[in-house]
C-alpha cells in the first residue's frame, strides 16, 4: 500500500475530497437505490419487493398522473430557460464584455438577486403579482388596461410560468457571469479584425463569439436541465408540498418529498406503509433522468472537441 502511494503521491491530496464525496454523495445514492427494492415506511421493518416499487410507479394511474404532470412542469422550466433566458444571458454578457457605457453597474445589478434568499424572492413577487394589492395590476389599471388585470398568483395555468419568472430573475446573473468569463478567453484580435472588416454587433456575436463559447453553452444547458429537474424551494414555498392548485407547480422533487414524508411535513404528514420505499424509487428515477442526460451531453461535448 505504501509503495502504491509513493509512486502516486498526488492521491494523498485527492483522498480527503474522495472520502467526503463518497460519504455524503456516493453512499446516499447507493443507499437510496438499495431502499427502493423494499416496502418500508421509514421506521418499521423492511420487506423486500424487488422491482415492484418501480412497476407500481409506472402502472399506478395516480402515481403515473403525478409523475407525468411533475415531469411536464420540470421540462417546461427547462425549455423556457434554454429558449428564452440563455439567449438573453449571452446578449447581456456580450454587452458587458464589449464595455458598453454603464456595463459595470449593469453587471452588479443583474447578479445581485443571487444574494437574496428564496423566501424573500417569493415575497417580492407576491407583492408584484397578487391579484388584490399587486403592483402589476395597479399599473395595468392606472394605464387603462383593466382587462389585462387578473389574479396572476391564483390561476393554475400561470403557476409554472410565475415560478420560471422568479427563477430567471434570481439566476439570470449567474449564467451571464459564466458567459462573460468564456468571452474573455476569446482572442481580442479576432473580434477587432471583424470590427475592422465592418461586422456589426450582431454579426460579431453570431459568427465569432457564439462559436467560440460552444463549450460553455453546452455546460449551461446541462446545468439548466439539472436545476429544472431538481427544483424544489420556489415551488414548495409558493404551492406547498401538494404542488399548488391542481398540481400546477408540482415537480419531481416535490413529488418525492410528499411521498416520502407526507403531505405536510416529516413530523406531521400522513406517511403510508411504503412511504420511504416509493419515495426513494421516485428519487432513483429522477437521478437516472439527470444522470443519463448528463452522460450523453458529456459524450457529445468530447466528440465536438475532437471534431474541432
Amino acid at each position: 500500500m505504501r509503495k502504491f502511494f509513493r509512486k502516486r503521491p498526488y492521491l494523498m491530496f485527492l483522498m480527503p475530497g474522495i472520502i467526503v464525496y463518497s460519504v455524503f454523495v456516493v453512499y446516499p445514492i447507493l443507499s437510496a437505490g438499495y431502499i427502493s427494492f423494499f416496502q418500508w415506511n421509514g421506521y418499521g421493518p423492511k420487506a423486500y419487493v424487488g422491482l415492484q416499487n418501480y412497476k407500481d410507479l409506472f402502472t399506478n394511474s395516480n402515481l403515473m398522473s403525478q409523475l407525468g404532470n411533475a415531469l411536464k412542469n420540470c421540462l417546461t422550466i427547462f425549455l423556457l430557460s434554454v429558449i428564452i433566458m440563455m439567449p438573453i444571458q449571452i446578449i447581456m454578457a456580450y454587452t458587458i464584455h464589449s464595455k458598453a457605457r454603464g456595463s459595470s453597474f449593469f453587471q452588479v445589478a443583474v447578479f445581485s438577486p443571487q444574494f437574496i434568499s428564496t423566501p424573500v424572492i417569493v415575497f417580492i413577487f407576491t407583492l408584484l403579482f397578487d391579484g388584490s394589492f399587486g403592483i402589476v395590476n395597479k399599473v395595468l389599471r392606472e394605464t387603462g388596461f383593466e382587462n389585462l388585470a387578473r389574479p396572476w398568483m391564483g390561476i393554475p395555468e400561470y403557476g409554472i410560468y410565475v415560478i420560471w419568472f422568479m427563477m430567471t430573475w434570481a439566476g439570470m446573473g449567474v449564467g451571464m457571469v459564466y458567459f462573460i468569463g468564456a468571452m474573455k478567453m476569446i482572442s481580442g484580435e479576432m473580434i477587432e479584425s471583424a470590427y475592422v472588416d465592418g461586422a456589426g454587433f450582431w454579426k460579431r456575436l453570431w459568427y465569432i463569439v457564439i462559436p467560440q463559447i460552444k463549450g460553455t453553452i453546452f455546460n449551461l444547458i446541462l446545468t439548466s436541465y439539472i436545476i429544472s429537474m431538481t427544483i424544489f424551494d420556489f415551488n414548495y414555498i409558493l404551492g406547498g408540498s401538494g404542488g399548488g392548485i391542481s398540481g400546477s407547480v408540482d415537480t419531481l422533487a416535490l413529488m418525492f418529498y410528499r411521498t416520502a414524508f407526507g403531505e405536510n411535513s416529516p413530523l406531521g404528514g400522513k406517511v403510508s406503509v411504503n412511504a420511504m420505499g416509493m419515495g426513494t424509487t421516485i428519487a432513483c428515477v429522477l437521478f437516472l433522468m439527470v444522470f443519463v442526460v448528463a452522460i450523453c451531453q458529456i459524450v457529445l461535448m468530447f466528440r465536438t472537441k475532437k471534431e474541432d
